[in-house]
């Protein structure tokens, strides 16, 4: 029997791309999956939409309160999820349909817990380019470069165990690391995702960002002072590269 996938993706206002990540889902060629959506108290018709979309496979959830951001419907996802695996989506993204099989089969081959792929970055549906990690992705290249895009992340949580997300911006680089720190990840070159960029998006500010980062380096994962700095420079470097 095919491995149950549990697919994480909280909402909020997203009707106009909703229907679009839903359906890369529904349309894997991995067909044992099942879809967390948890809609954080949108104010548009995003609910309608989402309850619309008939598959017995998609669970859709609604938050009362607005959480402020993706965090808290992420973990309340991941703490009802059953599968074997956990895979990650935002509800402005999409999949290729052939993602989650060509990453199953990549990690079972590799003897690898968590694979990811190479994937298009999107504005006003022109690609802008195209980010391909390295085949082989350990702790230690994660710290220099944020390798893992959420979008194609897979890992295996029967047995690493569940992560949860902390709100303390680029929370899933740091749920990465922990999970590397498991376990190698294998990427596939395949470009198997779309990643949307919006101007209005918390990861559209480029000084947040590495502010965030410097903070995971420093006070999550308190690195030595040269290991920091070093780590942190590699990661400002890898970052201009990647959007050239």
């Amino acid at each position: 029997m095919l491995p149950l996938v549990s697919i994480i993706m909280p909402g909020f206002n997203c009707s106009k791309t909703l229907a679009r990540a839903f359906c890369s889902v529904i349309n894997q060629t991995h067909t044992n999956w099942e879809l967390l959506f948890i809609d954080d108290a949108s104010t548009d018709n995003t609910i309608e939409i989402a309850e619309s979309i008939r598959d017995y496979r998609i669970k859709v959830f609604r938050s009362d309160v607005n959480s402020g951001g993706a965090v808290t419907p992420r973990n309340r996802a991941i703490y009802l999820a059953k599968g074997k695996y956990i895979a990650f989506l935002d509800s402005d993204d999409s999949w290729e349909s052939n993602k989650l099989e060509l990453q199953l089969n990549a990690m079972v081959l590799n003897r690898c817990y968590a694979a990811c792929s190479a994937y298009r970055r999107v504005k006003n549906d022109k690609v802008i380019s195209v980010v391909k990690p390295p085949s082989i992705i350990s702790y230690s290249k994660l710290l220099n470069s944020n390798h893992i895009a959420n979008l194609t992340g897979i890992y295996d949580c029967e047995v690493l165990g569940k992560f949860y997300q902390k709100d303390i911006g680029h929370e899933d680089y740091l749920m990465w690391l922990k999970i590397l720190a498991k376990t190698d990840c294998i990427c596939v070159k395949d470009v198997l995702a779309s990643y949307s960029i919006s101007e209005t998006s918390l990861s559209s500010n480029k000084f947040e960002a590495i502010k965030w980062h410097f903070n995971i380096l420093s006070k999550e994962l308190e690195l030595p002072f040269f290991n920091l700095y070093f780590r942190f420079f590699c990661y400002v470097y890898n970052a201009i590269l990647k959007r050239y």
